[in-house]
Formats: structure tokens, sequence, C-alpha cells
């Protein structure tokens, strides 16, 4: 039996992905607390709706305006 040493590559893109995920999701409770909550409410309903995380990794990364 061979003995690893070190990642392989499927561990890298997972850890890569996971990361990028992670900073989205961040980026978008960022991205809400930067609102005005003042009509028109887009980008408050869609960052409100992102703080689900398989949602947020996707709208943290999108500019709707503040």
């Amino acid at each position: 039996m061979n003995k690893q040493r070190g990642f392989t590559i499927v561990e890298i893109v997972i850890v890569v992905f996971m990361l990028l995920v992670a900073v989205g999701w961040v980026k978008n409770i960022i991205k809400l607390s930067n609102c005005d909550f003042e009509a028109p409410y887009k980008a408050e309903v869609i960052h409100g709706i992102g703080l689900v995380p398989p949602v947020g990794m996707i709208t943290g990364w999108l500019d709707v305006g503040v």
C-alpha cells in the first residue's frame, strides 16, 4: 500500500469551493448590513433570502445595488 503524502487534486478543489462558499455567504451578510432599508427593497429582499447558506453563497457575489 502506498503512503500518500500531501493532498489530492479533489481535496484541494473541495477546500477551494468551500472557501468560496464561506466568503460569498459572509459578503452577503455584509451587503445586507449595508442596505438602507428604504424603498425600493430589491437589494434587501435578495440579501435577506441569501441568509440561507446555499443561496447566500450566490447572492454574496451579486451586485444588486444598495
